[in-house]
């Protein structure tokens, strides 16, 4: 109704839908987009052609082509390639920022709902937030009370302030209480325990103790994740996160993540010609010695054979290497596990143990995600640090594949969600990739795009290693990456609506447009207008953090709309570095901060000397 009512034409829609039919005129909606010759000018490097709906069992299929894998592998060594840098094609975007904004945010619709003691908390959070150098401090400053053994004071001080607004709480029924105290202002939530991990320092492999001592502490945070589910069943429609650091030893994850880049690189340097595909020849002499056992291989064409089994063409491209040459085909982990050299083992690549705690992560994801579909809740696996990444996307492909079932199955069709950070400069690339290999494979894409929450870690540790950053130059690239992502899925979900509308197949993605940003929000908001989106089954969702950007939250609940609030939850000692990330996160659109402590401030002072008035207006351009 919102939506039709900024568009100046007149629409029929139904309670829970933001538009159940839309103006008949569909000149201006953009046209179906042919699987096979997509415009160069749009997206160059996407796929065109899905070449097989049927879903890809590599092992199954390879086994039958290659019955002895052992012949195929020799001793050698081979170094790594050098990285390469994704490419992007020219921005096409419409302008929604010309139109007549369709969302108002207004801050006392939450802050009207706090009592007196918690507005002025959140104005000593918001205040601290936007002192940059105090922010940059923190960690310095909550060591020194350590050392001093004043951790009880400054954990007091944080619980009361930073804690209390960001984070759900510590026991089962201070979270649930705050999930459902959402959802009476038609705000869902996404249930996340917010335990972080990260690589040691030396990244060197783990004695068997310490690996043995890895999968004890993964099983628990994976019955951790159970009672998440639980929880989050307690409120109709949840979320509930996950982070795959959780269910494995990150060395295990960094290890195994270790030939993506390389392979990538390798790849978009076979491709000559720049048509996205590379022959056999390409693939042997440049592809294939790009991974840390493809030295050891006695027959590349059979392992050729295993990537253009989709085809049988002679051409294969990077979904179909994805598809073949993952970790879920046992035949193709020999590929990934390191080589020994005169000068010993080398270090790039996997150990033979990784290859038993993959299989293990593996169970455990599949366990925790089969207790979300018994409890009906659905699973959004988070992003998380760059050097790990690949790893996870491909426990969240493995993941989709095996969950996200076709309509006409019994189980729910977008029951698993990935999440893609578009500060990297990879982010639409692999995105796009991912999404044509749910094209060919068969089950529905389901994504949450988010600017990104580790920049600066990322940046610093490019520094330090003497690599490329992997995040996005400026500010503006990030925006215009996160804009074409968003565009990229809308017109397919449009496509796909229409498809389906038609009587023809159609695999609809999900989009969780996650954004602190209005200006994101509003572009979104004009782009299920334009192209006449109907958002009955939540095909497009909204989401920000809890305690952030509150006065979008409300607004859009307000208008029916889908909107989720991100809801941290654990100990104190367990989500401090989440909270400083927070905390950083705010420092650096410290303008926006102030902005939004100012709203406070006016609320305070109107409760506590009747001045002032209820401001309904905030134009927020956070940049998060």
């Amino acid at each position: 109704a919102l939506l039709a009512r900024n568009a100046g034409a007149p629409a029929a829609y139904s309670s829970g839908s933001m538009i159940a039919s839309a103006s008949p005129n569909k000149a201006a909606a953009v046209s179906l987009v042919a699987r096979r010759g997509v415009s160069a000018s749009f997206e160059p490097r996407v796929p065109a052609v899905s070449r097989d709906p049927t879903p890809l069992d590599s092992a199954a299929k390879v086994t039958a082509l290659s019955p002895d894998v052992s012949s195929m592998f020799s001793a050698a060594a081979t170094p790594p390639a050098s990285e390469g840098t994704a490419l992007f094609p020219p921005q096409q975007l419409e302008s929604a920022a010309a139109a007549p904004p369709l969302l108002q945010p207004d801050p006392t619709l939450a802050l009207g709902k706090q009592s007196m003691l918690k507005l002025i908390s959140l104005w000593f959070v918001y205040r601290a937030c936007g002192n940059t150098a105090l922010v940059q401090m923190a960690p310095r400053i909550l060591k020194a009370f350590e050392r001093l053994h004043l951790s009880w004071l400054s954990n007091a001080v944080i619980r009361r302030t930073f804690f209390a607004w960001f984070c759900a709480g510590e026991k089962e029924r201070e979270i649930v209480h705050t999930m459902r105290y959402l959802k009476e202002s038609g705000i869902g939530s996404i249930l996340d325990y917010s335990a972080e991990a990260d690589i040691s320092e030396d990244g060197a492999a783990a004695s068997a103790s310490a690996r043995a001592q890895a999968n004890v502490k993964a099983d628990a945070l994976a019955k951790e994740y159970f009672h998440g589910m639980h929880m989050a069943s307690q409120v109709p429609h949840a979320f509930a996160a996950i982070k795959i650091t959780g269910l494995a030893d990150p060395e295990v994850l960094y290890r195994l993540s270790m030939p993506y880049r390389p392979l990538r690189a390798a790849f978009e340097a076979a491709d000559h010609d720049k048509d996205g595909r590379i022959d056999f020849a390409q693939f042997k002499n440049v592809v294939l010695p790009a991974m840390p056992g493809g030295s050891r291989v006695a027959s590349a064409s059979g392992i050729f054979s295993m990537v253009d089994a989709n085809n049988n063409d002679g051409l294969v491209d990077w979904v179909d290497i994805q598809m073949a040459l993952g970790m879920d085909n046992p035949l193709a982990r020999p590929l990934y596990l390191r080589t020994t050299t005169g000068g010993g083992i080398d270090e790039y690549g996997a150990i033979e143990s990784d290859i038993e705690d993959y299989e293990r992560m593996i169970s455990r994801a599949r366990a925790v995600v089969q207790q979300a579909a018994n409890k009906g809740v659905r699973a959004m696996v988070d992003a998380e640090h760059t050097y790990f990444q690949p790893m996870i996307d491909h426990v969240a492909l493995v993941m989709q594949r095996e969950f996200n079932a076709p309509a006409d199955s019994a189980s729910p069709s977008t029951l698993v969600f990935n999440t893609y950070q578009m500060y990297r400069a990879d982010s639409y690339q692999r995105m796009a990739d991912d999404y044509e290999r749910s094209q060919r494979e068969g089950w529905h894409f389901a994504v949450k795009l988010v600017r990104g929450a580790y920049m600066e870690l990322e940046r610093e540790r490019a520094t330090k290693l003497g690599y490329p950053s992997p995040i996005n130059a400026t500010l503006e690239a990030t925006h215009d990456c996160y804009n074409r992502g968003v565009r990229f899925l809308m017109d397919r979900i449009a496509n796909a609506q229409r498809a389906a509308a038609t009587a023809e197949e159609a695999m609809t993605p999900t989009l969780f447009v996650a954004t602190h940003n209005n200006e994101s929000v509003e572009r979104a908001l004009q782009l299920v207008r334009s192209l006449q989106i109907d958002t009955a089954n939540e095909p497009v969702m909204f989401g920000q953090l809890l305690g952030m950007q509150d006065a979008t939250s409300y607004a859009l609940a307000r208008e029916n709309l889908p909107i989720y609030k991100y809801v941290p939850y654990g100990s104190l000692d367990e989500v401090l570095p989440y909270l400083i990330r927070r905390a950083q996160e705010n420092s650096a659109v410290a303008d926006s901060i102030l902005k939004e402590s100012s709203f406070v401030l006016r609320e305070i002072s109107r409760r506590a000397f009747g001045s002032g008035r209820k401001d309904s207006s905030v134009s927020s351009t956070s940049s998060l």
